[in-house]
């Protein structure tokens, strides 16, 4: 990678392969605006966060993100995984299937419009989130959410709902009810709390949007705290509810959610889950996984 102050990492392959046509626009965009770039495209799966780790060596400015919450998510971790002390500002054009945090942070969905939030300079300080030694950036979640996402990378020529129907209905019918959990939760200034049960959902997040929908509309990716969400299911027809609940985006209102706020969190299930971040999956299943917040870590051009 040559040097230069400001570098773009590009998927060309997000939204299902429709992102390849923007990224030479977008390049040529900023160029007759006054803001060249490096171009950096990724090739596969965890490019861009070897390409992120290279732009914090070479000292970049400004870090240009196009892709969806996957790409950003890459970006994220190799801007994070050696805990710099300088880190570039990072513009975000997105051209993902969600767009969740971008879309949290208020960001326009039209290229040409978040090209020129990146150029008009202003930025936002926004916290991440880690769970273990993983950063996300929107939410991190375990249990039914967390399986079902493995299971639908797995549904090949099925689209639409079906594509996540078929492997809840699956999930729940192998796991059965749910996970017995034991949470142990922190918040600045405030008691230490736990709470133990028979849980299928841990949502922990940064920002209201998940997997396309508004999953915890009071979170704010600059207050410092985590936004969490947890579902009791101790029978198999509650985990069943979950799933007209998510496509209604009733989910709040199950009758079983407890919703809270932390600065770290620590759980324990008894037996594994899969674990997904801001929608890519764990490399492994986890049993045990501590939650905390980097406040204000990233600027963010909004």
């Amino acid at each position: 990678m040559l040097h230069c102050p400001n570098i773009v990492i590009a998927n060309e392959n997000a939204n299902w392969g429709l992102n390849r046509t923007k990224v030479r626009r977008v390049a040529d965009f900023l160029q007759r605006q006054g803001l060249p770039s490096s171009i950096a495209l990724t090739s596969h799966p965890g490019h861009a966060t070897e390409l992120a780790a290279a732009a914090v060596a070479e000292k970049a400015d400004t870090l240009i993100v196009i892709g969806g919450d996957g790409t950003l998510n890459e970006v994220i971790n190799g801007l994070l995984a050696l805990g710099p002390d300088h880190l570039p500002r990072i513009g975000i054009v997105p051209t993902g299937s969600s767009n969740d945090f971008s879309k949290s942070l208020g960001i326009p969905q039209s290229w040409r419009d978040a090209c020129r939030t990146i150029l008009n300079g202003r930025v936002r300080d926004v916290d991440v989130g880690r769970a273990g030694s993983h950063y996300f950036c929107s939410a991190s979640c375990l249990g039914y959410f967390a399986e079902v996402a493995a299971g639908s990378l797995k549904m090949r020529g099925f689209g639409g709902s079906l594509r996540y129907i078929i492997p809840a209905l699956s999930t729940i019918w192998r796991i059965g009810p749910g996970w017995e959990m034991t949470l142990t939760a922190d918040r600045r200034g405030e008691r230490c709390f736990a709470l133990t049960g028979v849980y299928g959902v841990l949502l922990v997040g940064n920002a209201p949007r998940f997997g396309g929908l508004t999953m915890l509309p009071n979170a704010r990716p600059d207050d410092g705290v985590l936004d969490c969400l947890v579902i009791e299911t101790g029978r198999r027809w509650e985990a069943l509810q979950l799933i007209p609940q998510v496509y209604r985006r009733a989910l709040a209102q199950h009758r079983k959610v407890t919703h809270f706020r932390a600065t770290s969190l620590s759980v324990t299930l008894d037996r594994p889950t899969q674990i997904c971040y801001d929608g890519q999956m764990g490399s492994s299943t986890i049993q045990n996984i501590d939650y905390s917040v980097l406040p204000q870590r990233l600027r963010v051009f909004c």
